[in-house]
């Protein structure tokens, strides 16, 4: 009997024993699927969300941009519409997806873009200031400015010129930099300007101006416009004798040249002698002859008109040369110095600078002879009347013995010859 109960309690504590272990069994699969299905949801909330996001300063970001995997109700809790996105800063921002959850995460925007310019070429002479920086790049652009444009090794020695690359750094306010290499052509000038146009000899008659400036050049083989001086301080138009003037001209270098002539007033006596005789019958005999184009065509009408005109008579007398032109022009002959004189005369009147020149002892006479200078075409010309041996418009060279003359004792004359000098014989005396 006793073994009958002990048998039915033993079984009894077993039965109990498998209920309690298969309750322990489902609470723990319980616990487990619970525990899976939270860490799942929690995956499945938190993994798409990015808590940092970085952008360039003048971008723009959305809500995108702080998922991999954006929810469709995704949203940003933060008020986002004051935020500049071309100033550079950091937010902090609060992000909400799903009805259950909410994060806050980093916008940070940041400058790291350098400036942008290109170069100017530079082209000055070694004597010129260096550039100026700024002129030196254009077209400089960054989103928040220019801090700072500077050479980034200073200047560099350019005295000797040559061809150079100067970098310049362009740094914006938050030390982006960008170098841009500038080229850089430096002339070194050692070569003078050139004077062209100089005429020296001038004659000038008394009251005239001269424009001394007329005719001049000046050149620079860098310099396009080079400066000329010139000094004629003391030149007088009305005051006859010899001056120099001086010419002086200079490139943006420095480099000089100096050059000068000498020029000569003349005085006409057509304003000296208006009552003398002799210049009324000129004057009345010039109103018959033709001017031409230039004085040397006048000279040789009036040398024409003294030709034909006057008969040589070979006989001394009239030692004054208004005496002489004078009697030549009432009596219509005389000798080479008669002739003379009347030439000269006429030249006075007619405002054309000349000169009476006297024969000195030759090889061939040593008897008196007279024949002129006149200065036309910007020289000195011997010109004779006489039928001996007459001619117009000779140099010195084409001269022969009988015109044998003290050449120092007159103005330099010309060298250029003229195409005819063929004189007009003048009538002779029987």
């Amino acid at each position: 009997m006793k073994k009958a109960q002990r048998g039915k309690k033993t079984a009894k504590a077993k039965k109990t024993l498998r209920i309690v272990r298969i309750c322990i069994a489902v609470l723990f699969c319980i616990v487990a699927v619970a525990a899976a299905a939270l860490a799942a949801a929690g995956d499945f909330y938190t993994k798409p969300l990015i808590t940092d996001v970085t952008i360039e300063a003048g971008s723009s970001f959305s809500i995108d941009d702080f998922f991999d995997n954006k929810p469709e109700d995704a949203r940003f809790i933060t008020d986002v519409s004051g935020i500049d996105t071309k100033i550079p800063a950091v937010y902090g921002l609060k992000v909400a997806f799903d009805k259950y959850f909410d994060q806050e995460v980093r916008l940070t925007i940041q400058d790291t873009t350098a400036p942008t310019g290109k170069a100017v070429k530079q082209e000055f002479f070694t004597v010129d200031p260096f550039p100026d920086v700024e002129k030196c790049v254009s077209d400089l652009y960054d989103l928040n400015g220019i801090a700072e444009v500077k050479f980034r090794d200073g200047a560099p020695d350019v005295s000797a010129g040559g061809d150079f690359v100067v970098p310049v750094v362009v740094t914006d306010p938050y030390q982006n930099s960008t170098t841009i290499d500038v080229p850089m052509h430096v002339t070194k000038d050692s070569t003078p300007p050139v004077i062209t146009g100089l005429k020296n000899n001038q004659m000038v008659r008394s009251g005239d101006e001269i424009d001394f400036r007329e005719g001049i050049t000046v050149t620079d083989d860098y310099d396009p416009e080079p400066v000329l001086t010139i000094d004629a301080s003391k030149f007088d138009y009305n005051k006859p004798g010899k001056y120099t003037v001086f010419y002086k001209a200079t490139d943006r270098s420095g480099n000089v040249t100096e050059s000068k002539i000498t020029l000569e007033v003349w005085q006409s006596s057509a304003s000296d002698l208006k009552t003398k005789e002799a210049y009324k019958y000129a004057d009345q005999i010039l109103k018959k002859i033709k001017k031409g184009k230039n004085d040397a065509e006048y000279a040789k009408n009036i040398y024409k008109w003294v030709c034909r005109n006057l008969v040589y008579l070979g006989r001394a007398g009239h030692p004054t040369f208004e005496k002489a032109a004078l009697a030549g022009f009432k009596d219509r002959k005389g000798n080479c110095w008669v002739m003379c004189c009347c030439y000269k005369v006429l030249l006075d009147r007619a405002n054309i600078p000349n000169l009476i020149v006297s024969r000195a002892n030759s090889k061939v006479t040593r008897s008196n002879h007279y024949w002129n200078l006149i200065y036309v075409d910007k020289g000195w010309y011997h010109c004779d009347a006489t039928p001996l041996y007459p001619f117009f418009m000779k140099i010195d060279s084409q001269l022969d013995d009988f015109h044998t003359f003290e050449s120092k004792l007159y103005p330099k004359r010309a060298t250029k010859k003229v195409k005819n000098t063929k004189g007009y014989y003048a009538k002779r005396a029987n």
